[in-house]
């Protein structure tokens, strides 16, 4: 268990166990790299990984599968169907295990120049996949069942950060909780096991920030998701920062966020502030490199 950073056995229900063991198995035999992402994501590493109550519990499963083309994705879903225990569900992305919807997302190979993918067979369907790679890359190995063992990767805070990022960007208006799971993270980053880098590695960010934790501490995950975006993420990610808070913008990143359910009420200028300082940490760490 050297390189399992959290033991979760015993803290996620029967049926994702179960879920997720198959999927494994289907993506091991066909040597297919995946991770849990999206919502899911969120309330393992919040909730179950930091004991921070999220703001909604989600009742699907989101995955991330790395492949090169649709013959693979394919593949894995026949896989999975052929075990009897998955059926199609209505999207050419959805999978049903009982009563558990699986949403399987192609990233890698599979994407065009511009990181999107576009929904065969009556390619409806765009979505950007830009930070999918970071966040696979930088994923953490977390143990689901320890009878039998069941070991799962999940992003690290700052990956599942981008990515909602550039899924609220993508899909506007339509993904208001996107901007409320990105609030959360940042309100919540100092409590998910930063409190001791604020006070032994990054004393700066809290003397610059009058010792306001909070506000260091958004400053530091913006930090740390420009660590580990690639030079293309970086350029899209600090684009969106600096167009949501410029004098001129129409804050809509804001505005979504504070007509959420994060804060219900929550000062609007307060959180544009914050949204000043994840896009500050995030240039400071980003400074000097090409984007």
């Amino acid at each position: 268990m050297n390189n399992i950073s959290f033991d979760l056995s015993g803290k996620i229900d029967q049926q994702t166990t179960d879920a997720l063991a198959l999927v494994k198995d289907a993506a091991d035999s066909l040597e297919i790299p995946f991770f849990i992402i999206g919502a899911t994501a969120r309330d393992m590493i919040l909730t179950h990984c930091y004991g921070i109550q999220t703001i909604r519990m989600t009742k699907d499963i989101d995955l991330g599968v790395e492949i090169e083309d649709w013959a693979r994705f394919d593949r894995l879903k026949e896989f999975l169907l052929s075990t009897g225990r998955f059926v199609a569900g209505p999207q050419a992305y959805r999978l049903i295990y009982g009563s558990l919807p699986l949403d399987i997302v192609p990233f890698g190979k599979i994407s065009d120049q511009k990181g999107q993918i576009i929904w065969p067979p009556e390619h409806d369907i765009f979505m950007s996949l830009v930070g999918f790679k970071e966040a696979y890359e930088y994923s953490i190995l977390v143990r689901l069942s320890s009878d039998p063992d069941l070991d799962i990767r999940l992003p690290t805070l700052p990956g599942l950060a981008i990515m909602k990022l550039i899924s609220w960007k993508d899909k506007y208006p339509e993904r208001k909780t996107d901007a409320d799971d990105l609030l959360f993270i940042m309100q919540k980053y100092e409590a998910a096991g930063n409190t001791d880098r604020l006070y032994e590695t990054e004393q700066d960010l809290l003397e610059e920030e009058g010792f306001d934790v909070t506000n260091a501490s958004i400053r530091m995950l913006g930090r740390d998701m420009a660590i580990m975006a690639d030079p293309g993420t970086l350029t899209i990610v600090r684009t969106i920062l600096k167009e949501e808070t410029k004098e001129d913008s129409r804050y809509r990143l804001a505005a979504d966020m504070t007509s959420g359910n994060v804060y219900p009420g929550a000062d609007f200028e307060y959180v544009l502030s914050q949204l000043g300082k994840l896009r500050k940490g995030f240039a400071e760490a980003s400074e000097g490199r090409q984007y």
